[in-house]
Formats: structure tokens, sequence, C-alpha cells
């Protein structure tokens, strides 16, 4: 049985959170500048934090069914945008080398431009694998090992979300342009 959707204060929790996240990012920059070239556990703690907040923001707004179309569209850049401003921080403060930063950002700036066709022609775009969604838990592991400085375990962890990462953004695009073509030519996308 399927609940009613909620009324009050709960329906704005999800946005919220969202926005708190992004807001979060300028400080998590500062934290980290603060502790480089060590580790940070701060940052780490507060990118914890940030990254359940996530899982907290989808999660109450598919049950109490106060999904939005502000939290649709925000909240998958406001993901992006986390994600790019950990990376670049990392590679910024030398913890990264570019080598390793700019196919994840190529792969992020890709998915942001073929957000527009998805919106423009399809109603609703193709869902995330879980495999993206395990390569973006896995990197953001990998992140959270560089940013505490062990970076033996930052290393395997970058390795395997990285490729899981980079594959899982050419899966996207490949289904991104099947939705398109679909609902330009009228037909059903596969």
């Amino acid at each position: 049985m399927e609940s009613a959707p909620a009324h009050g204060f709960i329906r704005f929790v999800p946005n919220a959170l969202t926005v708190l996240r992004l807001c979060a990012l300028p400080v998590i920059v500062y934290l980290y500048s603060l502790d480089v070239p060590g580790s940070s556990w701060t940052t780490a703690i507060v990118i914890l934090v940030a990254a359940l907040s996530d899982v907290a923001d989808g999660y109450i707004a598919r049950h109490y069914h106060v999904q939005s179309e502000f939290g649709r569209w925000v909240d998958p850049i406001v993901d992006r945008a986390f994600f790019f401003t950990i990376v670049a921080m990392l590679w910024y403060f030398g913890t990264l080398p570019w080598l390793a930063v700019v196919p994840l950002l190529i792969r992020d700036g890709l998915i942001l431009v073929l957000a527009i066709p998805t919106r423009v022609y399809t109603t609703k775009g193709p869902e995330i694998s879980r495999w993206g969604k395990a390569s973006n838990f896995i990197l953001i592991c990998a992140l959270q090992w560089f940013i505490v400085d062990i970076r033996l375990l930052g290393w395997a962890f970058f390795a395997v979300g990285a490729t899981l990462y980079i594959a899982s953004g050419l899966w996207y695009g490949y289904k991104v342009l099947v939705y398109v073509r679909a609902s330009r030519g009228g037909g059903a996308p596969a």
C-alpha cells in the first residue's frame, strides 16, 4: 500500500539537504587547505556527513513522496559539483596528479552536457546504473583515503573506482543517445 505525499516541514528536507551539501563545498576546501600536505580528518568527516546527506535526501524524497522538480534537476548537479570540487581540490593542492584527475572531470563534464538533450528530447532519461553508483561510492572512498593521507589504499580504490566511473559514464552517454534518438524518431527507447 502506497502512502500519500507528506505535507509540512518534511517536504522541504530533501531540497534543504541538497542546498546544505552545496554550501559545504567552500568549507571543505578551506578545511583541507589548513591541513595539506598531511591528513585532514576534519575534512574527511565533513565529506562523509555531506555524502550521507545525499543518501538521506534521496531516501526521504522517495519514502515520503516529496520529490520535486527542483530536486530532480539540482540534486544531480550538486552531486557532480561536489565530486568535481573535491577532485579539483586534491589536484590543486598536489594530492592527486592531473593525469588521474582529467579523465574524471571530462567524464563529469560530458554527463552534464548530456543532461541538456536528455531534458529537451525526453520526458525521462536513462537511470543511473548500479555500477555507476558503485563507482561513485568507490571513488569517494578513494578520495577520503587521499584526504587522510593513506595513499596506498587511496590508489587501490582509485584504480577500481576510476575504471568503473569512466565505463559507467560511457554507458550512460550511450543510453542518452538511444533515448534521444528514440524520442526524436517517435519510437520507444531500447
